[in-house]
C-alpha cells in the first residue's frame, strides 16, 4: 500500500445571500478575494487546506468545490437573493461533507475533521426545520466542526446553537458596522485557515480559530 500523500483539512466557507446582505456583498467579495491572495503567499499553509465556498438563501449554491487555493486564479462572486433558509445549507453540506472526504481520501489524502464558517447577518426562516437539519450535519462519523459567527440581525442563541461548540461561536459587539464586521471576519477567516494550515504542516491537528475583532465570544463561560 502506498503512503498517504499528506493530510489536509477540508475548510467550507458558508455565506448567509439572502436579501438583506445586499449593501454588503461587495465587501464580502473583496474580502474573499484577499483570502485568495493571502493564501497563495502562504503556499505552505495552502497546501494543506482545501476551501470551499457556499451561499444560501431560499435554496444552497456550491460555488467552488473543495479546491488548493494554490491552483485558482480567482474566487467566486457572491450576491443577495431571497430569505434565509438555514436548512436548505445544512441539508447540502450533510449530502456533500462525506462525498468530498471520500473523493480526498481517493486521491491518497488523510482528511481531518472539516470545518464550516458560518456567516449570516440575519435570523433563520420561520417554520425553516434548521434544527433537524442541523441535527443530520452534526449526527454522522464526519460531522463538521461548525464556527458560527453572527452580524446584522442575527440572534446570539440561533448562533450559539449552530456552533458545535461555544467556543466556536461569536456575534458582532453592539453598535458595530456591518460591514467593517465582515471585513474583520474575513481577516480572522484567513488567519485561522493559514493558522490551520501551518499547524497540519507541523505535525499538529488541533483546529486554529481566530476571534474577529469587534466580535463577542459566545461561550458558555464567558462573563
Amino acid at each position: 500500500m502506498s503512503e498517504p500523500l499528506g493530510t489536509v483539512l477540508p475548510v467550507y466557507f458558508v455565506a448567509d445571500e439572502s436579501g438583506s446582505m445586499y449593501p454588503y456583498i461587495g465587501e464580502l467579495n473583496q474580502g474573499l478575494t484577499s483570502l485568495l491572495d493571502a493564501l497563495q503567499s502562504e503556499s505552505m499553509a495552502a497546501a494543506k487546506v482545501r476551501f470551499c465556498v457556499l451561499g444560501f438563501a431560499d435554496t444552497a449554491v456550491c460555488y467552488l468545490e473543495p479546491v488548493d487555493l494554490r491552483g485558482i486564479e480567482r474566487m467566486p462572486a457572491l450576491s443577495a437573493r431571497g430569505s434565509t433558509s438555514f436548512a436548505t445549507v445544512f441539508d447540502a453540506l450533510t449530502g456533500r461533507i462525506p462525498r468530498d472526504i471520500q473523493a480526498l481520501k481517493n486521491d491518497g489524502y488523510l482528511v481531518n475533521r472539516p470545518a464550516v464558517f458560518f456567516l449570516t447577518d440575519g435570523v433563520p426562516n420561520r417554520g425553516d426545520g434548521w434544527e433537524q437539519a442541523h441535527a443530520r450535519l452534526t449526527g454522522f462519523a464526519a460531522r463538521p466542526n461548525i464556527l458560527a459567527f453572527g452580524i446584522g440581525e442575527a440572534d446570539a442563541d440561533v448562533i450559539r446553537q449552530v456552533a458545535t461548540d461555544s467556543r466556536y461561536a461569536f456575534i458582532t459587539a453592539a453598535g458595530t458596522d456591518t460591514g467593517v464586521a465582515i471585513s474583520k471576519f474575513i481577516t480572522a477567516l484567513t488567519q485561522s485557515v493559514i493558522n490551520s494550515g501551518q499547524a497540519l504542516a507541523t505535525g499538529q491537528s488541533s483546529l486554529q480559530v481566530e476571534k474577529p475583532d469587534g466580535f463577542v465570544s459566545l461561550a458558555v463561560d464567558t462573563v
